[in-house]
């Protein structure tokens, strides 16, 4: 079923399909003049409200900047005729080969983000419709994209007849629109409630029994409550996931925002990350939905401030301060009185970095502004970033004193990258900007699979005398299915061996792949692709000018 062929679709070549359904064909297809892997769904034209497909694909295009949203390249027609729309490939397939094998704690965090998408698309005027397993996407980073944004469903108004097939969008449909109502925000909420409990444990709130017909399932789902997922989820996680699956629209959520902020908050409850909201620029929201813009992720040090906000304490309490002062200094001065007056930058921008490059730290100083002694210190970092170092955990500071806290920049996926740095009731906002590295910036052999290969894992350093001597990388090509090992020798080292120096390079994808050999003053080495269906890795071994023994790196393992 999966064979190439020609689908009409200007400036696309090699399309395999790898999905069918009743509204169209999607085909996994490459785009050379981009040199890029894209999805093509081409639906039916006989299925397809012409005015509505423009509508909901102008909407789209503007939300394909969200970052939990499938991004849409183009939309037309074949030159067959039929409506196609070209979308980013996401290279981790569906949330439905997933399902119940993610950590609770990760499932939230999804859920956050996919609920942002979903209220990205309903303030552009856009329902979903169908948000089920099989239109979670996962990217290439375990990032995941919501995608089928329905563009081609009527609503339907007449109930799921008998002997229709139990399918996906039936399962997690809301039961209002299983009894032929349309779809609305609460009905998306529902669905998208119901993709996350499948998310925890592997199976739909509602299942079909051995012996059900289609009506009697709907009736259960309209009438039974949601089965208790306790206590492998834990209560507070539950107890959003049971309200936004109530049976009466009105008693769910009142926006996707709404979900996403009561997922947030059972994180809050269990004491783990919270998840950054992202939605669309619109109107303001409420306030009880803190939410972040798409301008403002990429406003690094705007709009970030980390200022505390002193609020006057009411006179009894500022006296028993003084009392438990007075009591402090009594006792010796022994005990350090607490200070909010920590200072410390409300934001650092860390600007753009490749995703495999090696991290680069920078220092955050921290000071006591405040007239006393601070407490003991604690410090806590989260997002995209590591802690290197760090001279305050564990200090008292006297007025005046500092200490420093070092942080790289690691970002597990491309875009915008945020976290926050928090000495006490001090918080540093952190941003930065992931990048990925392709293989053409190494200036790579002629041939397709070098043409779309990006790197993957780390880059590995070997050292000669205390500098970097080589660096090895590992890049996949998805539109080939391959890896292929890159070395380089550093300039250090060819200048240290000089012009009478020699050195034998050796670099392989291993296991299996075949061995690239230079000798002589090589600078660089490329290894042939090698077709990938387990894991690999980059390894390179050099001998030569300087090397009393084999050096040998290499690379984290990468999977396919």
């Amino acid at each position: 079923m999966r064979t190439r062929e020609s689908f009409g679709v200007p400036g696309c070549e090699d399309a395999i399909e790898i999905g069918r359904g009743g509204f169209g064909v999607v085909y996994r297809a490459w785009q050379p003049d981009f040199l890029r892997t894209v999805a093509v769904k081409v639906l039916a034209p006989d299925r397809v409200d012409e005015a509505r497909f423009e509508r909901e694909v102008q909407a789209l295009g503007r939300l394909s900047g969200h970052p939990h949203i499938v991004t849409v390249h183009q939309a037309g027609r074949t030159s067959d005729g039929a409506p196609y729309i070209l979308m980013a490939f996401e290279e981790g397939g569906s949330l439905a080969g997933r399902a119940g094998a993610t950590r609770w704690e990760d499932v939230l965090a999804g859920g956050v983000a996919v609920a942002g998408a979903l209220e990205a698309a309903h303030r552009a005027g856009v329902l979903h419709r169908d948000v089920k397993p099989e239109n979670i996407l996962i990217s290439r980073y375990g990032e995941p994209k919501l995608a089928d944004f329905g563009l081609a469903r009527p609503v339907r108004r007449d109930p799921p007849e008998d002997r229709q097939a139990v399918t996906a969008s039936l399962l997690h449909a809301a039961p209002e629109v299983l009894r032929g109502e349309p779809a609305t925000v609460a009905s998306d909420v529902y669905s998208l409630a119901s993709t996350l409990y499948r998310w925890f444990c592997g199976r739909a709130p509602f299942v079909p029994k051995r012996v059900e017909s289609t009506a009697e399932l709907i009736a259960r789902i309209g009438a039974q409550p949601v089965p208790d997922l306790r206590p492998a989820v834990p209560a507070p996680v539950f107890a959003v996931l049971e309200r936004a699956l109530a049976k009466d629209p009105a008693a769910r959520p009142a926006s996707a925002a709404a979900f996403a902020e009561e997922l947030r908050e059972a994180q809050r409850a269990c004491g783990v990350a919270v998840t950054p909201l992202f939605v669309a620029e619109a109107d303001e929201p409420a306030e009880s939905t803190p939410v972040v813009s798409l301008p403002d992720r990429m406003r690094a040090a705007q709009g970030l401030s980390a200022t505390v906000v002193n609020r006057p304490a009411p006179r009894w309490k500022w006296w028993k301060a003084l009392v438990a002062v007075v009591a402090t200094l009594a006792a010796g001065g022994s005990q350090a009185i607490a200070s909010s007056r920590l200072d410390a930058p409300p934001a650092m921008d860390f600007g753009e970095q490749k995703i495999t490059a090696e991290a680069e730290p920078r220092s955050v100083t921290v000071r006591n502004a405040g007239p006393y002694l601070t407490p003991r210190l604690r410090v806590t970092l989260d997002g995209d970033f590591r802690l290197v170092s760090d001279d305050c955990t564990g200090r008292v500071l006297a007025r005046g004193a500092a200490c420093q806290v070092g942080v790289a920049f690691v970002p597990r996926a491309a875009g915008v990258r945020r976290g926050a740095l928090r000495v006490l009731d001090r918080t540093v906002m952190l941003s930065g900007h992931g990048l990925i590295a392709y293989a053409r910036d190494d200036d790579p052999p002629p041939g397709p699979c070098y043409a779309d290969a990006y790197q993957v894992s780390q880059s590995a350093y070997g050292y000669v005398g205390g500098f970097k001597a080589v660096s090895v990388k590992l890049y996949w090509s998805p539109g080939c299915r391959a890896v292929m090992a890159y070395t380089w020798v550093w300039k250090q080292y060819r200048d240290t061996a000089g012009t009478g120096g020699s050195w034998r390079v050796r670099v392989v994808a291993e296991p299996g792949g075949r061995a690239a050999v230079s000798t002589g003053q090589p600078i660089e080495q490329w290894t042939e692709p090698m077709p990938l269906t387990g894991c690999a890795r980059a390894a390179m071994t050099m001998t030569g000018t300087g090397l009393t023994e084999p050096l040998t790196v290499a690379t984290g393992e990468h999977c396919a």
